[in-house]
């Protein structure tokens, strides 16, 4: 008898996990970390891994202050601390490609350190319960700007991407926001070429972008656009939920 309970038990839990629609992660972006920052970080990652629901971590691009093997080196290291799934973006200080740091070289690091649990692509997929997360690059490595563009290419790979996810749910991450900023300095570059390519999709749910520096949300064609603070500023990091079943999309900045 206890045998059966502890089976129906078990098969309780399966079906609640199999079924379960929603999901949780974290989002730090713009920490700009180097060597002499970097024992913030250390405190913030052990405060991620103590959240026990939390499925994976997003560190949302300018993630070290200046393109340089000991900025990477310092952030690989604090990487491999965290216990959660982490998804690595590139932002604008992160790669140039005559500093010996190109997106190759970089995004092959971060795999390393991982142990291999990380795409090697700028632009790619993953799902996590029935929901799909699509990766965009949008970073310029032969030089740096504060102006992030989202070139012909990435828009087409996208424009195919959400073809083949139309009946899902799509959430998509990246570093430069497709939203309207007042300065001109890290206004994304054309972004109505972004929306044109969205304008022909309707699955789009979610894009979660930084750059910009502070906390805002807005909506743009039923697209909730949410842009984390940068984590430089006051150590914030945004702790996003979703659950579409329900409706559901709400965020949390800790800081």
């Amino acid at each position: 008898m206890k045998r059966l309970f502890l089976v129906l038990c078990f098969l309780a839990l399966f079906c609640s996990a199999a079924f379960a629609k929603e999901v949780k992660f974290i989002h730090i972006t713009d920490i700009n970390l180097n060597t002499n920052n970097a024992y913030k970080l250390q405190e913030t990652i052990k405060e991620i891994n103590s959240y026990p629901d939390i499925d994976f971590v997003v560190f949302g691009g300018n993630n070290i202050s200046k393109t340089n093997i000991d900025n990477l080196n310092t952030f690989l290291y604090l990487l491999k601390k965290v216990k959660k799934k982490s998804i690595v973006l590139l932002g604008s200080s992160d790669v140039l490609a005559s500093s010996g740091i190109d997106k190759k070289y970089y995004l092959k690091r971060v795999k390393r350190a991982l142990f291999l649990r990380h795409s090697s692509k700028t632009n790619y997929v993953f799902e996590k319960n029935d929901i799909i997360f699509v990766v965009m690059d949008g970073v310029k490595q032969y030089f740096q700007s504060s102006n992030g563009y989202y070139n012909k290419n990435e828009l087409n790979w996208l424009d195919k991407t959400l073809t083949k996810y139309e009946g899902k749910n799509v959430v998509i991450l990246q570093h430069f926001p497709i939203t309207q900023t007042n300065s001109n300095w890290i206004q994304t570059a054309k972004v109505e070429n972004y929306l044109e390519v969205l304008s022909k999709h309707n699955n789009v749910k979610v894009i979660v972008s930084g750059h910009y520096g502070q906390n805002a949300q807005s909506d743009i064609n039923n697209i909730k656009n949410i842009i984390t603070q940068s984590y430089s500023k006051e150590g914030a990091y945004n702790i996003i939920q979703l659950d579409f079943d329900d409706n559901f999309i709400g965020t949390y900045l800790v800081k």
